[in-house]
């Protein structure tokens, strides 16, 4: 009874921790929000949706998800080879990256386009790093260089951009100032690095290394595919709307899906992080662990209710006075999307459940389904009904959002299996 409340008393003052940080980031993202929006434009935005799914998904393959197993493998020391082998691979992808990226960039013939595709290699780098660094500080509970980290992400990323916004950069502008704040984001990932480095002393080749990935080559095997599935879904969406609507329209869909993730970002990330190490530790305590996962599902469901009733009702005219009557649209796609952003809002923070139940290959085949259903209900509307933007992110935000109930009905599922066992 002692040590249950005891875990409780920490997984709230984890999270605590954590949402304070984010929550000061994030409350920066919506101060900066409107003063940007007035400098770029619709289309500006929409150029910087697409350079950050590109790095995303380069990102992902940068580290091979290996950085994954950094808050689940049982020994420190384990853990920390397995971290210098994502950073290993991390080097390789960034340097071939930027080998790819050097055709295009020639053929576009323009200084702007060489600047877009030379960048990308830098902040898969940078992405990458964090994504590293992230969960390492998640395996050593540092949970506050968490929230330094996410709050000089936000500083420095929200001042360049209106700076380089007020001096007329166009999207390069957002961009420069998303690489700043990775820049300066990843200032304790790399303490923390050189630190354990210091501890352990392990060199990138060292045999006992390559043991380590290839015990753990599920992660590259099923995670990696199942990630660039997700990455090159939302892609693929982007890809569709700017087709079918133009890229402005993408744009105002960006930073309306952008906006409704924040909430998601500033409690439901926080929550996943420390949900991520207390589920890894009571599983392999040999805990149950789903009465956890249901209450943390509740927690989550009862705290988007009153923000997304407000967007519902009021989408539109929120967007409009925030960002200016130019995104009036991207409220509306906010009324819309609200059922897609209550459902993720629930399933996102416990995603990390199926790498710790060893669950990943099955998920990994529901989320092929996942991937055909949304590039589905993004594709059919228009080219077979000549729908509108509003009707096909209608079929978007509720199809979706059926999927997610699935997905949690096999959270569930698989983590009473596991308990059983």
């Amino acid at each position: 009874m002692i040590k249950k409340v005891l875990l409780k008393s920490d997984f709230i003052k984890s999270v605590a921790v954590l949402m304070t940080g984010t929550m000061a980031a994030q409350m920066l993202g919506y101060v900066f929000a409107p003063i940007i929006t007035r400098y770029y434009t619709p289309e500006e935005n929409g150029q910087l949706g697409i350079f950050l799914l590109l790095v995303s998904l380069g990102a992902a393959f940068a580290t091979a998800r290996y950085e994954l197993t950094l808050p689940v493998v049982k020994s420190k020391v384990h853990s920390f080879r397995l971290y210098h082998i994502a950073v290993r691979i991390t080097i390789v992808t960034t340097i071939l990256s930027l080998f790819v990226l050097v055709y295009p960039a020639f053929t576009d013939g323009s200084g702007i386009e060489y600047a877009f595709y030379g960048l990308i290699p830098v902040a898969i780098f940078l992405t990458a790093s964090s994504n590293m660094g992230t969960y390492w500080a998640i395996r050593l509970k540092l949970f506050r260089h968490l929230s330094y980290s996410k709050v000089a992400t936000s500083i420095s990323s929200n001042l360049v951009k209106v700076s380089l916004g007020v001096m007329g950069w166009g999207y390069l502008g957002l961009i420069f100032g998303y690489i700043t704040g990775l820049i300066f984001g990843n200032i304790w990932f790399v303490r923390n690095f050189f630190r354990g480095q210091k501890e352990f002393g392990i060199r990138s080749s060292s045999p006992r290394n390559f043991v380590l990935a290839k015990q753990y080559i599920e992660f590259p095997k099923i995670n990696l595919p199942h990630v660039v599935i997700d990455y090159g879904r939302e892609l693929t969406v982007a890809v569709l709307i700017i087709h079918f609507y133009g890229l402005a329209i993408y744009g105002l869909y960006e930073l309306s899906f952008r906006m409704l993730k924040m909430p998601l970002i500033l409690i439901g990330q926080s929550i996943g992080q420390v949900f991520l190490q207390k589920c890894s530790e009571n599983f392999n305590a040999k805990e149950a662990i789903t009465p956890f996962i249901i209450k943390t599902m509740i927690t989550l469901f009862l705290l988007s209710i009153a923000p997304v009733t407000i967007i519902f009702f009021f989408g539109s005219d929120i967007f409009a006075f925030i960002f200016s009557e130019e995104w009036r649209d991207a409220g509306t796609f906010s009324e819309i999307m609200v059922p897609l952003v209550i459902m993720l809002f629930v399933a996102s923070p416990i995603s990390s459940l199926p790498m710790i139940i060893d669950r990943q290959r099955e998920f990994f085949i529901l989320s092929l389904f996942g991937t055909a259903l949304m590039i589905g209900s993004v594709l059919i509307p228009p080219f077979f009904f000549d729908a509108s933007i509003e009707k096909t992110l209608w079929t978007l935000s509720l199809s979706r959002a059926a999927y997610f109930v699935l997905t949690i009905f096999k959270y569930l599922q698989y983590s009473r299996i596991a308990d059983a066992r």
